[in-house]
């Protein structure tokens, strides 16, 4: 409990805390038609040419190994390996053209996660780590959680607003145990109730000491945040999929991908605001069929079952669904027939929230090259629009440490397409 009272301390003044939450509800942009968001992502960049923008009639040194089948989607073609996907594609809306110059994995991940281009001189927060500001729920669970792990941060908000990391997935019939959130055989909620006892007596004892300590009020703060987590009910059964009916959990794969969309769905029903899955080894620069061979099951699965469960549970309506990596694949097959980093092209997948599904935006061209000239895309476009769901307006100033004001997505543009 101590430890999880003292996440994020680094870097923590309480005049940014109370500047940051000053915000609270204002500053939409409008009727919110989301309330959540579940951002899967590919981590290393899937081939774009090997998964929704497929080119069959492209060259033949670019167009690769895969076949093409026809997804219920009229106009968009998807790999053979996304049957699952393929049938349920009349549901969400495919981005295609999304270009952007950064072209190496921590930087394009910041990209995605921020919707602004990395820079030395600032670092954004991610967008969890701003719907935990703005919509946070309810206090006894954590805001933002990522499956398992995420390089994700808080940026100049400060450490405090980072993701809660599960740092495991579960596994069919395991109990899953949580860091910070299971107790631990043989520790019970009363006696932790006696610890939380405890450490009040002692900051009490500290503060007579050092009055008026910002370090002991942020304390203060994630200590409660962290007693309310542990000894809550409700927070402990979110996080335990076991209580899933076999009619939910059955339709998910007992691979990692699989039960991480499975504990994604969980967590959005009990209030999660904002949920990670993020899925790696997409970065193909060796044999990148064979990469994909094993990649793209995986996820037609979880991706087409975590679907299905949010529909039949209600979520959907309320949930932004978001599936996407940090850029595509050089059209060009390398010597270790591989594709290496291309941030020129990619796709993302949207659906739920207020998103008009059965659409397809932007284009590429023959090759899958580059953007059509009237449709390219950026990934500030995606994060003003994911705001824009959320209600928030994305041109809202947050304030660093150094009371710099900083737009939340300066340049982005909101996507009207997507909610028209």
């Amino acid at each position: 409990m101590v430890q999880a009272g003292v996440l994020g301390l680094t870097g923590l003044t309480l005049a940014d805390s109370l500047r940051l939450a000053s915000a609270e509800d204002g500053g939409t942009s409008g009727s919110a038609t989301a309330d959540s968001v579940l951002f899967v992502n590919l981590a290393g960049g899937p081939s774009h040419l090997e998964t929704l923008d497929m080119k069959p009639d492209g060259p033949a040194e670019t167009r690769g190994e895969f076949q093409s089948i026809q997804t219920k989607l009229p106009g968009l073609l998807a790999c053979e390996y996304l049957p699952k996907t393929a049938a349920l594609a009349d549901q969400f809306t495919l981005l295609r053209g999304i270009s952007h110059t950064t072209g190496d994995h921590p930087q394009g991940q910041a990209y995605i996660a921020t919707g602004n281009r990395p820079g030395p001189a600032l670092k954004y927060p991610s967008y969890g780590s701003v719907v935990m500001n703005e919509r946070p729920g309810d206090p006894d669970l954590p805001p933002y959680v990522a499956i398992p792990q995420t390089e994700w941060n808080a940026g100049y908000m400060g450490d405090s607003f980072s993701p809660f990391k599960t740092n495991a997935v579960p596994k069919p019939g395991e109990p899953f145990s949580v860091r910070g959130i299971t107790l631990p055989q043989g520790v019970t909620v009363e006696k932790v109730a006696r610890r939380e006892t405890l450490l009040q007596d002692l900051n009490a004892r500290f503060r007579r000491t050092e009055a008026n300590s910002q370090l002991l009020d942020a304390l203060d703060t994630f200590g409660e945040q962290a007693y309310s987590m542990i000894t809550s009910s409700r927070t402990r059964a979110a996080f335990d999929v076991s209580l899933e009916p076999e009619s939910i959990s059955s339709m998910f794969e007992p691979d990692e991908f699989g039960q991480s969309m499975l504990l994604a769905v969980r967590l959005i029903e009990a209030g999660v605001r904002f949920v990670t899955v993020t899925n790696t080894g997409w970065d193909t620069h060796l044999d990148n069929f064979d990469g994909h061979r094993k990649l793209i099951p995986p996820f037609d699965a979880a991706f087409a079952a975590g679907l299905t469960a949010m529909s039949e549970k209600g979520l959907l309506e309320r949930t932004l669904v978001i599936v996407m990596g940090e850029f595509g694949r050089t059209p060009k097959i390398n010597q270790n027939v591989g594709r290496d980093h291309y941030p020129r092209v990619n796709w993302c997948i949207m659906t739920g929230g207020g998103v008009r599904p059965g659409q397809l935006i932007g284009a590429t061209d023959a090759g899958g090259e580059s953007p059509t000239d009237d449709t390219e895309i950026h990934p500030d476009d995606l994060g003003a629009s994911m705001f824009h769901a959320l209600g928030i307006d994305h041109h809202k100033e947050y304030y660093t440490r150094t009371n710099r004001p900083v737009s939340l997505v300066p340049n982005g543009t909101v996507i009207g397409e997507l909610f028209g």
